[in-house]
C-alpha cells in the first residue's frame, strides 16, 4: 500500500484536522495537544514551507504536507469569519485527565485491526 507511514505526528495532525472539522467555523476553537511538532507546522514552520514551494530548509519535501494543509485551510476559513484558533500545548504523560483519556483512546484505536487491508 502505497501513502505516508504512520507516525504519531501523523496522528496528532489528523486528531488536530478532525477536531477543527467538527469545530463550528465561526467560533472561537482551543486545542490542547502534547505534540509540539503539530503545533508548530500549523503557527509557524508553514510560513517557510509556503515560501519555499512546500520545501524544508535542506530542499526536501515537507513531511505530512497532505494533513498540515487542510490544517491550515481550515484556520484560514475561521479566521476569515474571525473566529480564532488557539493551540495549547501540554506535556504529556503528567496525569491531565484530558490526555491521559487522549492516549487511553489512541492505544484503544490502535489495537483495532485495519478494514482497509486484507488479513
Amino acid at each position: 500500500m502505497g501513502g505516508e507511514p504512520q507516525t504519531n505526528q501523523r496522528a496528532e495532525l489528523c486528531a488536530i484536522l478532525r477536531a477543527l472539522e467538527k469545530a463550528p467555523l465561526d467560533k472561537p476553537v482551543a486545542i490542547y495537544t502534547d505534540s509540539n511538532y503539530s503545533i508548530n507546522c500549523v503557527t509557524t514552520w508553514f510560513t517557510g514551507w509556503e515560501s519555499r514551494g512546500w520545501l524544508t530548509s535542506q530542499n526536501k519535501p515537507v513531511m505530512n504536507r497532505d494533513l498540515i494543509e487542510p490544517v491550515l485551510t481550515k484556520i484560514r476559513e475561521r479566521a476569515a469569519l474571525k473566529a480564532k484558533t488557539y493551540f495549547n500545548w501540554i506535556k504529556g504523560h503528567s496525569n491531565d485527565p484530558g490526555n491521559e483519556a487522549a492516549d487511553r483512546l489512541a492505544v484503544s484505536g490502535a489495537r483495532l485491526p485495519r478494514k482497509d487491508l486484507p488479513e
